[in-house]
């Protein structure tokens, strides 16, 4: 039997396992923790977890709700600022008078706004903020980085805080590449291990932005680890970037010498010694092999360094080592996209940086129903990032574009292609966008039932088809002239409010049966088929709403039209087989099969392949014509075309209006005869069948009886 812990208490336990997964052995072994913090003998404080480490102690505060909400923790912070010193004081007398020591407000299931009041009083307090994300984050260090974790770990809590005021000085060669100062130097794994800082690309890095690095593949960590201390090492450099932007942060290069023949100039360098104050661009599993090394001490290993370089210059050099080596993940390309273009001059790469922002606004922002809830860079979430970023390229609410210009029905987007202001209007774009589709899936999430949210909602299929149903709906109310481009935003929502209402009703109301079937629809085409299924559910309730592309897909689901279009294939296939032996007994007479004798000789193979070599002598009990394809045929008409003959009976227009003129034009219908490549069965809409009966009454006029 068992019984589930209090919210708070497995909270508190949590993240007491998480500082001891990261190596903390001195902690309290209960709740009932009390710490003196003022003169009054009864100024004593309960503290829900202490770690002390080698170089700091920790202080936490644990608060936890069951169930996402919003909470102001002003009266917790102004608690932790009044006992903050006297706990200092108390800590230091006990672990030593140099220990740093850190406070931190651990939540989980709260939201606390971004730049909020009790966000900047944390900041201003310097009380560390370890929310659902942070906690998140660092159990994925734990995993990937091993012993060497607590590196990261203090990075994260005193970025850019001094270990102690001593700089280090080490000997470098200081030159110039691309615009840009840099040192090359060696130095021990031990030091740079503890003023280097990785640059995950995760939310809880945000404000460094922008960051570009993937968390390290465990067993590539081990067995980098085991190769340095059988002896290897790697000759190649640890790239990395200083990033101290205050005097107290500030590297200073002394040169001794000046060689005549060369700018480079040899000096020894002074390095702060602070956490995180040196961000790694390029060689973290090298670096991060040491710190379970034997060696970490003893070797010294090569680095270059850049001094205060622009973060996009960071992320251009990350992205141009990377993608030589070892491929960037899709999904990490894709978040990376906003800070890649947002300034380009390309306009449809921009258009990719204003989606990725979009994205990364609706996972952020704690008022939003999608927060947390997407997977953007390490932060791994319910959703995917790629479904989104497909369906608002489809949507039609961000524009289309070319390198130079926008095209398509730019009246339809929320986006305002006259504005020759472009960074301002993709950061106002991004925050209408997002607030229009937040406001789609609030109405989605109220009127959905509870066990129907993981399938139509939260699922990387209802993702696409709600996105693009938004886009599609959108042009629809703009064109029916209930929206225009000026409408605010929040008239918008309530514009297509009744349309989500009707999808989410008839979704609640979806058959066992129609369930089963959406769901079973797997590989290419099944976002399509979602989006198709989304539109018309709405379609019922709203006929006026009927695109071409939905007139279309219903005509492919009726059976009536298959059944035909298949019997049309068929029968125009035995009248194409007639009409190509009557041209070619026209052209070439009694000569005629020679003229195909290399296609003759391919069919008898086949047969041969079908019915074994052992029954070879029975060949002739087939007829080989039974064995070409269309394929077959349409190389016969493409030989011959030249003839009259052929160029009568196999020109066919099915596109009125279209132009007519060349062989490839004229002989376009015969794709039509056979499904794409590679599918089992294509699915027809009333169009084609339309083309297919005047492909069959051409030829009609040329088979003899």
């Amino acid at each position: 039997m068992s019984r589930p812990k209090e919210v708070g208490q497995m909270f508190e336990d949590d993240v007491w396992c998480l500082f001891y997964k990261l190596g903390f052995r001195c902690l309290n072994k209960d709740e009932n923790l009390s710490i003196p913090w003022g003169d009054n003998g009864g100024d004593r404080h309960q503290i829900d977890i202490v770690a002390v480490g080698e170089d700091a102690v920790f202080v936490v505060e644990c608060k936890a709700s069951e169930n996402p909400r919003n909470r102001s923790f002003k009266d917790d912070i102004d608690i932790i600022c009044r006992y903050k010193e006297g706990v200092t004081k108390a800590l230091r007398q006990l672990y030593g008078q140099t220990k740093k020591v850190r406070f931190i407000l651990a939540t989980r299931n709260y939201r606390i706004p971004d730049g909020g009041e009790d966000e900047n009083r944390m900041k201003q307090n310097k009380i560390f903020h370890l929310n659902d994300n942070t906690f998140d984050y660092i159990s994925n260090l734990i995993k990937s980085y091993k012993e060497s974790v607590i590196y990261q770990f203090y990075g994260l809590m005193f970025k850019d805080e001094l270990i102690n005021n001593n700089k280090i000085s080490i000997p470098a060669l200081q030159g110039k590449m691309g615009g840009q100062k840099y040192y090359l130097f060696s130095i021990e794994p031990s030091t740079l291990l503890k003023i280097g800082f990785i640059l995950h690309r995760t939310r809880v890095n945000d404000s460094m932005a922008p960051t570009y690095q993937r968390l390290l593949v465990p067993s590539r960590l081990k067995g980098i680890t085991k190769f340095i201390d059988d002896g290897g090492f790697f000759p190649n450099s640890i790239i990395i970037n200083f990033s101290g932007d205050t005097k107290r942060l500030e590297t200073y290069f002394e040169p001794a010498i000046r060689s005549t023949d060369s700018t480079s100039r040899f000096g020894i360098l002074y390095i702060p010694n602070a956490y995180g104050f040196a961000y790694i661009i390029d060689g973290q599993h090298r670096l991060y092999g040491y710190a379970a090394s034997r060696y970490k001490d003893k070797s010294t290993i090569p680095v270059v360094a850049f001094e205060k370089m622009p973060s996009e210059d960071q992320l251009r050099i990350f992205m141009e080592i990377n993608e030589n080596q070892k491929a960037v993940s899709p999904s990490l390309r894709l978040d990376l996209e906003e800070d890649l273009y947002w300034n380009a001059q390309r306009i449809d790469s921009r258009m990719k940086a204003l989606r990725s922002s979009i994205i990364k606004e609706l996972a952020s922002n704690s008022n939003y129903v999608l927060y947390n809830k997407i997977s953007v860079g390490e932060d791994n979430a319910l959703l995917a990032f790629k479904p989104f970023d497909t369906a608002f390229g489809k949507s039609g609410l961000i524009p289309s574009a070319t390198q130079t210009k926008y095209i398509g029905d730019t009246d339809c987007c929320i986006y305002d292609t006259n504005n020759t202001d472009t960074d301002r209007e993709m950061r106002e774009s991004r925050k209408r966008i997002a607030q229009f589709v937040n406001g789609v899936y609030s109405i989605m999430e109220e009127q959905l039932q509870e066990d129907k949210k993981s399938d139509y909602l939260f699922s990387n299929r209802a993702t696409f088809a709600i996105i693009a149903l938004t886009g599609s709906l959108h042009r629809h109310l703009i064109k029916t002239d209930v929206i225009n481009k000026r409408t605010a935003i929040v008239d918008r929502i309530l514009s297509i409010k009744p349309f989500f209402e009707s999808l989410a009703i008839a979704l609640n109301e979806l058959s066992d049966e129609g369930s089963a079937s959406l769901k079973g629809r797997l590989g290419q085409g099944a976002d399509t088929y979602w989006l198709r299924f989304f539109q018309d559910l709405v379609s019922k309730k709203f006929p006026e709403y009927c695109p071409d592309e939905l007139v279309e897909w219903r005509e492919t689901q009726d059976e009536s039209i298959q059944k035909e279009g298949q019997e049309l294939r068929n029968e125009i296939k035995e009248m194409l087989r007639k009409v190509v032996f009557n041209c070619l007994k026209d052209v070439y007479g009694d000569r005629w099969e020679n003229s195909i004798l290399l296609l003759k000789n391919d069919c008898e193979g086949r047969i041969i392949k079908q019915i074994g070599d052992n029954d070879v002598d029975s060949l002739d009990n087939y007829d080989w014509r039974d064995w070409l394809e269309v394929a077959d045929y349409k190389s016969i008409i493409e030989k011959n075309y030249n003839s009259p003959q052929f160029a009568d009976a196999f020109s066919i227009n099915t596109s009125v209006g279209d132009s007519f003129k060349t062989k490839k034009e004229r002989l376009g219908w015969i794709s039509l005869i056979n499904g794409p490549k590679g599918k089992k069965q294509d699915a027809m809409t009333q169009a084609e069948i339309d083309k297919l009966w005047l492909i069959r009454d051409h030829l009609a006029n040329y088979v003899e009886e």
